[in-house]
């Protein structure tokens, strides 16, 4: 089953920025992830509870890219990033959870990341 061998491939994934999977059970004829509990808000509540200083800014966003840069060394892309799917520890850890739409390529797969798509555009700031 390919939902079973993708949530192989994500269970893998053991590094400190990514919430982790445990395994796969099936209730009912329906599968489901077995997840961690992370504690915190998402960075979409966070974001919604004001702006973000630089100084707490950075450290989320490097976190963030630790994970993904983590899962693409291991050919998975995870395909469904946003701030609701990152998740920020009382202790200011952040978790990049639900890898549920990742695609996972054949491990040698020589893959080039997509490019960038026209979706919004940032201004250029003067500072």
């Amino acid at each position: 089953m390919r939902f079973q061998r993708e949530a192989e491939v994500l269970a893998s994934l053991d590094h400190p920025n990514i919430g982790a999977i445990y395994g796969l059970v099936e209730a009912n004829g329906t599968p489901s992830l077995v997840l961690a509990l992370v504690e915190g808000p998402t960075l979409d509540e966070r974001i919604a509870a004001g702006p973000l200083p630089l100084e707490e800014a950075l450290p989320i966003a490097r976190q963030i890219v630790a994970a993904l840069e983590y899962a693409h060394e291991r050919v998975v892309i995870h395909r469904d990033l946003k701030p609701a799917n990152v998740k920020i520890a009382p202790e200011g850890s952040v978790k990049v959870l639900d890898f549920g739409m990742a695609k996972v390529f054949e491990e040698g797969t020589d893959f080039a990341p997509p490019l960038p798509a026209p979706t919004c555009a940032v201004p250029h700031l003067l500072i």
